[in-house]
């Protein structure tokens, strides 16, 4: 059965419903605490639900995104398709040999200089132990005296099976890298969108994947950075 099936008949099921009722309730009360909000956006699917579901309350919402040098062919594709996105480039040290220079410190510094009082963020609990603590911790809306903004997670209960049935059942439009994923049969759990060599993320094989899926891509990467090949 193929993702798309699977999750469709996943969205016929109660406890996905529910999930459903409990992020768009969320998504209301932010709107309701602070008028400008914006959608921190990856472009993996976990942000185009948060995206998706601001826009179903709000159709303005924008969605931030920071380019970072290196993406996918798809996640530009993706992007390029989206309406209401501001392109951005950010300082981001991903890894001691990999790092970009941009305008801005990131994307809560260019939020900030935009006026905007909310981010919408696509973090789920079972990612990590790490995002379970912090969202168990902090809630689904929060005041974040760091960024000095709300930040809202309406899809913090969330499993990957949700987010493909919230995509599939609803017509989402979605990076199309993860049918690349599906095709070279890495698990639903382990599909992930992002920059090429974060440090964090980087021992999970996410280069190993880049050089099997995208070839081409990783000897470029590889080429402007050597380093990526201990890690393929």
């Amino acid at each position: 059965m193929s993702r798309e099936q699977e999750a469709r008949l996943y969205a016929r099921v109660s406890i996905f419903k529910r999930r459903i009722e409990e992020a768009r309730a969320v998504v209301a009360r932010a709107f309701e605490t602070a008028p400008r909000w914006y959608v921190a956006l990856s472009g993996g699917k976990d942000s185009t639900c948060a995206l998706a579901l601001a826009r179903e309350v709000c159709p303005d919402t924008p969605a931030v995104f920071s380019d970072d040098e290196w993406w996918l062919p798809e996640t530009e594709e993706y992007t390029r398709r989206l309406s209401g996105l501001h392109w951005i480039r950010t300082n981001a040290r991903h890894t001691s040999w990999f790092s970009t220079k941009g305008d801005f410190d990131g994307i809560p510094d260019y939020a900030q200089r935009q006026g905007f009082e909310g981010c919408f963020l696509g973090l789920r609990k079972d990612e990590n132990s790490y995002r379970r603590v912090h969202l168990n911790t902090r809630g689904l809306l929060y005041f974040c005296q760091r960024d000095e903004v709300w930040h809202c997670n309406p899809i913090a209960n969330w499993t990957a099976r949700d987010v493909w049935a919230f995509i599939h059942s609803n017509e989402i439009d979605y990076n199309r890298a993860y049918d690349r994923l599906e095709e070279i049969g890495i698990p639903l759990d382990e599909q992930r969108i992002g920059p090429f060599a974060v440090e964090r993320a980087i021992g999970y094989g996410q280069l190993a994947t880049l050089k099997r899926g995208w070839p081409d891509l990783f000897n470029r990467f590889a080429l402007a950075h050597p380093e990526a090949r201990n890690y393929a």
